[in-house]
């Protein structure tokens, strides 16, 4: 077996070749550390540089996932040592564009490993493919408002991973001045939230922001401090002293306060919310990440091309969860929502608005498993859709390009189905079915999501073709041939260009433009923030 070494800044790797499961080979580097491990006294602080060791170092086994509750299994999973990252490349050699993968979860979910994100079929397009892991729940987005705990250390923690990668990507023949950060739902609005992030700037050169921006209802807790006393009195401790609350923390296992956290996570007034610690206004920090409200950061984003998206039917992520709690729990969120998108509008006008959204989605009847599509299109529209529309929208008055796309097909076999267990089948693509056509998912290799010679393996071809593409390039589609059929153009000033991808690509002109106008006339009585 070939096992190279490259030099870091701070050590000696060695690596493995390995056998792609589409039968190409590569070079990876698996468990590469970026930061010292946040633990002890670096609990809930900005992550370190990682000190230098001696001796090589074996990068063949994933890092360990961040703690988290393993949602079938209810079992605390994971290791708080977990600022890890890999590396798949074909070459040590040359200057390849470098794409650097974050992954979703909400914030309080998942990891970077190849049992969801295998980089076998990105890496062959001649990529350098870095996938990276971050601090989840409490551990990366405690926030006191002080600097006993800043807040989005697990922001933090991407960005010293994008660091890093500008240091030291040159050794596994990647170009770090070609970067392309992307992400999926937590993951995309991560990418999202660097590009509105000083703390970010230079430390990337495109953006792919897949199912999930900074803006949407769930992407910035609004009371942190509350919800980090609330989560001490749980444990059984009664204080508002920052210090007192961080250094009782510090006290509590890693796996039992992430069980504490999932508990937060469900009581009865969290309505609607599943997200307890997420990213937060951190203005009062010494180095903020978000120093102001993403609704006005947006406006001063970074001004590089951008790639806008979202799938058909993205609620189905949250029905499985939603539907199962009961009709009247049904009911709850759908009031709850609705008044975190219209958070500004006037109170004497509240009612009626709620009114004409509910005739909107359920044609003025009860809202019930009976009406259950129109529930997960109303899940998927406040949550996901609207948000990314009016980011694609606001980020195209840059002077690079920014392109918009919808993913619509209805695949015999979806990812989100095997993954979140769904009982139920709605037509069109769910929320992250994309990523099985972008990635190899080891955990799923039984599953023919690919079929050779099928449809989806076209699609799978398209995607890793516009993907890469826009890349190496800054441009999707810069060679039209029998694959890649239509020239994908960016959002203008005066169009909402888009394509959607299905058995086809087709291009279009504003998608969704009954939806986008109906909320655009909802919001025109809120005066503080219209829909652009």
């Amino acid at each position: 077996m070939y096992r190279p070494t490259v030099l870091v800044k701070q050590g000696w790797l060695r690596g493995a070749e390995v056998k792609s499961k589409v039968g190409e080979a590569f070079i990876s580097f698996k468990g590469v550390p970026f930061a010292e491990p946040p633990v002890g006294e670096l609990r809930f602080k900005d992550p370190q540089p990682k000190q230098a060791w001696t001796g090589v170092r074996e990068a063949l086994d994933e890092g360990p996932q961040c703690p988290q509750l393993e949602i079938y299994s209810e079992k605390i999973e994971g290791d708080e040592d977990c600022l890890y990252l890999n590396v798949a490349t074909t070459s040590l050699k040359g200057s390849r564009p470098v794409m650097v993968w974050i992954h979703g979860g909400g914030f309080m979910w998942g990891d970077a490993g190849s049992k969801l994100y295998g980089p076998d079929y990105l890496v062959k397009h001649n990529v350098v493919v870095v996938k990276i892991h971050y601090r989840l729940g409490i551990f990366g987005f405690l926030q006191l408002e002080d600097e006993e705990a800043a807040g989005n250390m697990g922001l933090k923690d991407q960005a010293a991973a994008l660091k890093w990668v500008k240091e030291n990507i040159a050794q596994f023949g990647g170009d770090p001045n070609n970067v392309t950060i992307f992400g999926e739902s937590a993951g995309g609005a991560s990418v999202h939230y660097h590009l509105l992030s000083p703390f970010s700037k230079g430390l990337f050169h495109k953006a792919i922001v897949q199912s999930g921006v900074a803006i949407n209802p769930w992407s910035c807790t609004t009371s942190p401090v509350n919800l980090a006393r609330r989560l001490v009195a749980h444990l059984g401790k009664e204080t508002t002293d920052s210090k007192e609350i961080v250094k009782y923390l510090r006290t509590i296992a890693a796996h039992e306060l992430a069980g504490a956290l999932q508990k937060l996570a469900s009581l009865p007034d969290k309505t609607g919310s599943l997200i307890p610690f997420g990213p937060s206004i951190d203005s009062k920090s010494a180095d903020p990440f978000i120093p102001r409200h993403p609704c006005e950061l947006i406006y001063e984003a970074q001004d590089v091309p951008v790639m806008f998206g979202y799938n058909s039917v993205e609620g189905v992520i949250l029905i499985q969860t939603f539907a199962s709690r009961g009709d009247l729990r049904m009911e709850q969120i759908f009031e709850d929502l609705v008044s975190r998108i219209l958070y500004e509008f006037p109170t004497s006008k509240m009612s009626h608005a709620r009114a004409e959204i509910k005739d909107y989605y359920f044609g003025g009847k009860e809202i019930s498993k009976d009406n259950i599509d129109s529930y997960v299109q109303f899940l998927g529209d406040i949550c996901f859709v609207l948000g990314i529309h009016e980011a694609a929208i606001i980020q195209a008055k840059a002077k690079s390009p920014t392109y918009f796309y919808r993913f619509s097909h209805d695949s015999p076999e979806k990812l989100s189905k095997h993954l979140l267990r769904l009982e139920i089948d709605i037509k069109g693509a769910g929320h992250m079915d994309e990523l099985a056509y972008i990635f190899c998912p080891e955990a799923f290799r039984d599953v023919p999501f690919i079929k050779p010679g099928s449809v989806e393996q076209i699609i799978s071809e398209r995607f890793l073709r516009l993907w890469t593409d826009f890349a190496k390039t800054g441009n999707p589609t810069p060679q039209i041939d029998e694959l890649i059929t239509e020239n994908w153009k960016p959002i203008s000033t005066t169009t909402k260009n888009y394509l959607n991808i299905d058995a086809e690509l087709t291009p279009g002109v504003d998608p969704d433009e009954k939806l986008w106008q109906f909320w655009k006339r909802i919001r025109t009585t809120d005066t503080t923030r219209k829909l652009q």
